[in-house]
């Protein structure tokens, strides 16, 4: 359950007003979650100033729908979001819930492992660096880096 007293964004939570044009903005957060401890993405509230705007007259369930091709299109190895349909202040809000993932590193499939590989660092998605995708493909191997 989101609790307004708890709003602001974390290494675990980012918030979109709504999908952005560019996809790769939402799918950037997304593999970011994915490469490190997990997180959601709530649809429906600014980033900025923390107001829930909800997704207005939109289907949940088509935009849940949509949201989860889209993912499994644009991302490799495959990310299987949880997608919550949630009101908050009154509003209809999606709560896209990402669990760390096991496969290593994640990243979009037309710009490869280099350029896309995300993870999250404080409240923003960053690029990972050569150390961090090696020791990313690694712990998707179950090999911690630490022990070679």
């Amino acid at each position: 359950m989101v609790k307004k007293e708890n709003f602001g964004e974390s290494k675990n939570i980012e918030f979109k007003r709504e999908i952005p044009e560019k996809h790769e903005k939402l799918l950037k957060d997304i593999i970011a979650f994915s490469n490190s401890t997990g997180g959601k993405v709530i649809l429906g509230i600014e980033d900025v100033t923390c107001e829930v705007y909800g997704i207005g007259d939109q289907s949940p369930f088509k935009l849940s729908d949509a949201i989860s091709n889209m993912v499994s299109d644009a991302c490799t190895p495959q990310i299987e979001p949880d997608i919550l349909v949630q009101t908050i202040e009154n509003k209809t809000c999606l709560v896209i819930d990402i669990a760390p993932g096991k496969l290593r590193p994640y990243y979009l499939k037309k710009k490869g492992k280099e350029t896309s590989t995300y993870i999250r660092i404080n409240g923003t998605s960053r690029p990972a660096d050569e150390r961090k995708r090696r020791e990313l493909e690694l712990e998707g191997q179950n090999i911690s880096y630490d022990s070679l």
